[in-house]
């Protein structure tokens, strides 16, 4: 693929069935269960992202050397992982990923008498590991504000450890959601524990042989509803897959959707959504992303776009991704004459209303080595009647490889 791709939307209805590729989130947790069952986890409608291609194939090599590239999820899973069993391996990654910190991770893990090692800045990769040895403790207290992934984690490694682990989450927890659906995918294997009052207990135990059939990916959908949201003559499309009850906390996308007159009719097969021409907008809308905060590039651009005014907040995680998320939808929106106020400390981003997108000389995107800058950005193809320039489109390959061959089934131009 070149180093930019242009886009062109339908000037009809919005209409089609788009592929969607398996949940990301559900396939790398369903891959670390199976590892620490032994390989008595059947997966089924695993997905083929980058990302967890990238995990399988590091879940299964022999060599001491992990390089997780630029999979924050499989750094963070691999880390427990090798910190409770790995002796003598390293885990590095990207020059991305050794700016994205795992102090938080590594300090709770140290707790329980695993030996790790920065061997460049302090607090952040690449990481070496020595050998496991329990001194006795069971209790490990953990900052939940910053990544539920550090905890889904810990978790899923607990019942491997010698007396399993008690986790205590400190103040408000980021992406709850996520935590449930490891837990309900680790009870889908056996596992037996509890979680109340901000407590995840799981006594050792061992993982049972399970079949995990893995659904559709929420985050991927996200992009047609936003599309569905912003085309000019209404919406009609079918998501196969989508399922009303997700472990998902990006479900909550087609709650969101409504209140731009989006409906979601689900099935056994998948959902349906549709628009009529004349859509509905929320004058003023006030988010607190903290549950769901990979539909944060999305909703932001849709209220851009529509004209909505916006205030979000719950947004810290976004400075710590793939790239700075907030500031690069600052600077890129900006090249359309949509202009939005951040705050990226205390994760606060405002969008004015009624702003409308303008192009007075070509431009491109840019994606920032950051797969959803470019699936968010493709939105603007709604509602510019230029074609749309996005650089390295081959980002998408970490979650939805097959994103700009859906946007053509769809009746887009995708040169």
């Amino acid at each position: 693929m070149s180093n930019s791709v242009s886009i062109k939307s339908p000037s009809g209805l919005l209409q089609g069935s788009p592929v969607l590729p398996a949940s990301k989130s559900e396939s790398n947790r369903a891959l670390m269960i199976n590892h620490y069952s032994g390989g008595s986890v059947s997966i089924e409608n695993l997905s083929n992202a980058r990302d967890t291609r990238t995990l399988s194939r590091l879940l299964n090599q022999n060599e001491s050397l992990y390089d997780a590239q630029d999979a924050g999820t499989t750094f963070r899973f691999l880390t427990s992982m090798l910190a409770c069993g790995g002796n003598g391996s390293i885990l590095t990654g990207s020059e991305r990923m050794q700016q994205r910190p795992i102090r938080i991770l590594v300090d709770a893990l140290r707790k329980i008498g695993c030996s790790i090692e920065y061997l460049e800045k302090e607090g952040f990769p690449p990481l070496s590991f020595k050998s496991f040895v329990w001194n006795g403790n069971s209790e490990i207290e953990i900052d939940a504000t910053i990544s539920s992934q550090y905890i889904s984690s810990l978790m899923m490694a607990a019942p491997t450890l010698p007396n399993g682990l008690k986790i205590l989450l400190k103040d408000s927890i980021s992406s709850l959601p996520y935590l449930k659906m490891t837990w309900n995918l680790m009870e889908q294997c056996g596992i037996q524990g509890t979680f109340n009052d901000q407590t995840f207990t799981i006594p050792a135990q061992k993982y049972s042989k399970s079949i995990l059939e893995v659904e559709s990916d929420w985050s991927a959908a996200s992009y047609w509803f936003g599309m569905g949201i912003l085309s000019k003559r209404g919406c009609d499309v079918f998501l196969v897959g989508l399922k009303m009850d997700s472990l998902q906390g990006d479900s909550e996308i087609h709650k969101i959707a409504k209140l731009w007159g989006l409906e979601t009719q689900f099935s056994e097969s998948g959902a349906r959504i549709q628009r009529p021409q004349s859509g509905l907008k929320p004058e003023f809308l006030e988010l607190n992303f903290q549950a769901f905060p990979d539909l944060a590039q999305t909703i932001i651009v849709i209220c851009a776009l529509s004209g909505s005014e916006a205030k979000f907040t719950g947004l810290q995680s976004l400075a710590i991704k793939e790239t700075n998320r907030l500031l690069a939808l600052k600077i890129e929106l900006a090249k359309i004459s949509i202009h939005i106020e951040i705050d990226e400390k205390s994760g606060y981003c405002f969008v004015p209303g009624k702003q409308t997108a303008s192009i007075s000389e070509p431009i491109t995107f840019q994606t920032y080595d950051d797969h959803r800058m470019a699936m968010a950005l493709s939105l603007v193809s709604m509602v510019l009647d230029e074609n749309i320039q996005i650089s390295e489109p081959i980002v998408v390959q970490k979650s939805y490889p097959l994103f700009w061959d859906a946007l053509k089934s769809c009746n887009f131009i995708v040169a």
